[in-house]
């Protein structure tokens, strides 16, 4: 397989986004499946595509002088907290936010289930998983269960792409016409 990643990148950001690796350093597929095995998850062949390809791991925000951070006690509607996306990395020397390890560690420690993040919507509780089987699932929070999700890695992250510049395209016309 190959890294789609810039593919998706390229259809749906503008100027108005930052893209940051998760990582300095390459990482490989061998990382990847002892992560797995540690935490008894499976991860799909696409993501490892991604993770060992040209951003190993990645952070997509909208600039934050387009899309001000929320504060502590801000309300708002929920889609307007949600300004950006993140995969994860195996990289040791990374932060442990960013790494695929720490992620597995404190989601069982979490929840107790054995599934393992691979992506996150920041502000939102629930996130994207694997499970044993390498089955990609979506973590609903409130009901401390996961869900199985339609599409394969690439189409979940098209999507989550896509919707993180729709909810982008709105917060400019909001603010454009405040």
């Amino acid at each position: 397989m190959a890294d789609r990643t810039l593919d998706i990148l390229d259809a749906h950001l503008d100027g108005d986004f930052r893209v940051l690796p998760m990582a300095e350093t390459p990482v490989s597929r061998e990382q990847i499946a002892a992560i797995g095995a540690r935490f008894g998850v499976t991860y799909p062949a696409a993501l490892a595509d991604h993770v060992c390809g040209r951003f190993p791991g990645m952070y997509v925000e909208v600039k934050e002088s387009l899309w001000p951070r929320p504060k502590a006690f801000d309300v708002g509607p929920f889609w307007s907290f949600l300004y950006a996306v993140h995969t994860y990395t195996s990289a040791p020397e990374s932060e442990p936010w960013m790494r695929l390890d720490h992620a597995a560690e404190r989601f069982r420690a979490d929840t107790g289930l054995v599934a393992a993040p691979v992506l996150k919507i920041e502000g939102d509780a629930d996130v994207y998983c694997v499970d044993a089987h390498g089955t990609l699932c979506r973590f609903d929070h409130e009901t401390n269960e996961l869900r199985r999700v339609e599409g394969d890695y690439w189409s979940i992250l098209d999507r989550e792409i896509g919707e993180l510049r729709a909810r982008k395209d709105r917060k400019k016309a909001e603010r454009a016409g405040a």
